[in-house]
């Protein structure tokens, strides 16, 4: 191997292996005696260049190798070659990580409610389902509560559509800070939010979901000089270990959660009531109802 290729490989082996996420190491091919899976003998100078500590390389890995080792042959004439090819695998690195990141922030993007910030419904949809499969699993419990805000209508017929998606946003801004890191609030549709607890059982799901209840109910908001009080009814439902069974899709707890929705605006609203898993029928909640 003569000088000029030697110090040209020695840098471009680096950012090459990088970019093929192998160690690769440039030897004298009449001296090895590796699989050719391994091993991409090169016309230039009778070299070879071996996969050192990964797998053996693929059909695009051999052409890339290839062409990097052709503008080497060439960088004996001209130094200015080589340095394009180490800005090519830069680029090629650089490219890549922002295809990754645009990627991770487009998904991000795409599941969120543009008004409230919260998950949209599909990606809580798809949430639920992956919990439901997790808890059959492993046996671990879910919880998911479906809210709905009370007279929401009158908001927008009185005061406007911008004064009721002040009331959409108040909510998902609630949400966000009475939930824990690992819960997923959503808008589900309208004035209808759901939230997901994970690990969560039903009966350890009341305080949270009549904190929430109240705080609602004690958060003023100011339209025009008027000031109003926002109130949500909220259904809850569960998949416990011995109801698991009976639950095979996020479908059939959404339609619980919601039919326990349901019992509490027909109860009067601005209250918190439960699916009884045993009876199949809405419970109502201990707190005080209104």
């Amino acid at each position: 191997m003569s000088r000029e290729i030697d110090a040209a490989a020695a840098r471009i082996l680096s950012p090459l292996s990088a970019l093929l996420k192998k160690q690769i190491r440039v030897i004298d091919g009449s001296q090895t005696d590796r699989s050719d899976a391994f091993t991409i003998h090169l016309p230039l100078a009778h070299l070879a260049v071996i996969s050192a500590g990964g797998g053996p390389f693929s059909d695009v890995e051999r052409q890339v190798v290839h062409e990097v080792f052709d503008v080497i042959h060439l960088a004996e004439e001209n130094e200015v070659r080589v340095q394009e090819m180490q800005q090519r695998v830069a680029t090629l690195e650089r490219a890549n990580l922002d295809l990754i990141v645009k990627a991770k922030i487009l998904s991000e993007a795409s599941s969120r409610d543009s008004l409230t910030g919260l998950y949209n419904r599909w990606f809580v949809v798809d949430k639920i389902e992956s919990e439901i499969n997790r808890s059959l699993r492993s046996g671990s419990p879910l919880t998911l509560m479906m809210l709905d805000i009370d007279h929401f209508k009158q908001v927008n017929d009185t005061y406007g559509h911008a004064a009721g998606d002040q009331v959409l946003q108040s909510v998902g801004r609630l949400l966000k800070e009475s939930c824990r890191v690992y819960d997923v609030a959503g808008r589900y549709g309208g004035e209808e939010f759901c939230i997901v607890l994970p690990d969560t059982k039903v009966d350890n799901s009341s305080a949270v979901a009549n904190r929430i209840r109240e705080r609602l109910q004690m958060t003023e908001l100011a339209f025009g000089r008027d000031s109003v009080a926002v109130t949500a009814s909220i259904g809850v439902a569960g998949l416990e270990t011995g109801d698991a069974e009976n639950i095979f899709s996020g479908a059939a707890l959404i339609e619980r959660a919601d039919r326990a929705l349901y019992s509490a605006k027909h109860r009067g609203r601005n209250r918190v009531e439960y699916w009884d898993s045993q009876t199949f029928e809405p419970r109502p909640s201990d707190s005080t109802e209104h």
